[in-house]
């Protein structure tokens, strides 16, 4: 099962690219994303459920031109799923470009995502899932 999953989240990043809704398929109802320990979110650092994660969406893009995202690097942790991010993007009022890799893990339930935390970096997602590098 745990390779299914490392297939979600790359399922997940495509639809995302194509701004498919698609993507709430792989979704649990419950689904929560942690932002807790990621610097650069100020805001509510905890959205719950596909409403939540919309929300999340449109508040995170909205500051952005050109956005992009991509998954490398995953790491088979049992039921989560540990991976490398890079966003890319032009900030709508400053016009400058930007990019930032960060970390996640994705923890899966009966096939479907039920948490995404995010961090600074991949360092700490492999910490987080006992996995120092």
């Amino acid at each position: 099962m745990s390779r299914e999953n490392v297939n979600v989240v790359l399922r997940t990043f495509r639809a995302f690219r194509e701004r498919d809704e698609a993507l709430f398929a792989n979704y649990a109802s419950d689904v929560e994303w942690d932002l807790r320990r990621y610097s650069p979110w100020t805001d509510q650092q905890l959205f719950r459920g596909h409403d939540g994660v919309r929300q999340f969406f449109r508040q995170w893009l909205a500051d952005f031109d050109g956005y992009t995202t991509e998954a490398s690097d995953p790491v088979d942790a049992g039921d989560r799923v540990v991976i490398t991010v890079v966003d890319r993007a032009v900030g709508k009022r400053s016009g400058v470009p930007i990019e930032r890799v960060h970390g996640q893990v994705w923890t899966f339930r009966q096939g479907l995502v039920v948490r995404i935390e995010i961090f600074d970096g991949r360092a700490e997602a492999l910490n987080a899932v006992g996995l120092a590098q």
